[in-house]
């Protein structure tokens, strides 16, 4: 992950939305009152940790997210990083929302296989991006490896290994699956 140089050029009066933490670390903005929309809790807790105030979060489903914004004129502003899942800003576009995007990272994936994965028993996964990066490292043998995916979207890219689902796209509940997994 590369942030992007500088601030982004963002309305005093405008909404935030944030997909990840670290849209929230890399927009440069701090302490701000304004309404804040994180997609999941996580990121909401990174949002109130830098100052943010008024944050609502949608569980972990940018679909969820679309529904609780409410109807406002002032510019939405989706911060994210130059990869995004969903079609947030259009669809709110379609609602009649001044929506818009600015990307404040880059995401960088890996090329080779930053451990020995025969090392390992199992790993946590967050996005469909980490599992799609993962499925282009170079072949090896993952028959012995259990991914615990945050939601079915995460899982959906993965083949050769035993694959968990959390029961609701949030961190305890991915903890939860991989405790339950565990005899």
């Amino acid at each position: 992950m590369t942030p992007l140089d500088g601030l982004i050029d963002v309305p005093n009066d405008a909404r935030l939305i944030f997909t990840s933490a670290h849209g929230v670390r890399h927009c440069g903005i701090r302490g701000d009152s304004r309404q804040v929309y994180c997609v999941g809790d996580a990121t909401a807790r990174v949002a109130k940790d830098v100052g943010f105030t008024s944050v609502v979060s949608g569980r972990g489903d940018w679909n969820t997210l679309i529904e609780v914004i409410e109807k406002t004129q002032n510019p939405i502003i989706h911060v994210s990083g130059s990869i995004v899942r969903g079609t947030i800003v259009e669809t709110l576009r379609e609602r009649g929302f001044k929506a818009s995007r600015r990307i404040v990272y880059r995401a960088n994936p890996i090329k080779k296989w930053p451990i020995d994965v025969n090392q390992i028993e199992a790993f946590a996964l967050y996005s469909p991006m980490a599992s799609e990066t993962l499925m282009k490292l170079p072949l090896r043998d993952l028959s012995h490896l259990t991914a615990y995916c945050l939601s079915e979207n995460v899982a959906a890219p993965l083949r050769g290994m035993a694959v968990k689902i959390a029961t609701a796209p949030n961190e305890r509940a991915l903890i939860a699956c991989s405790q339950t997994s565990v005899a």
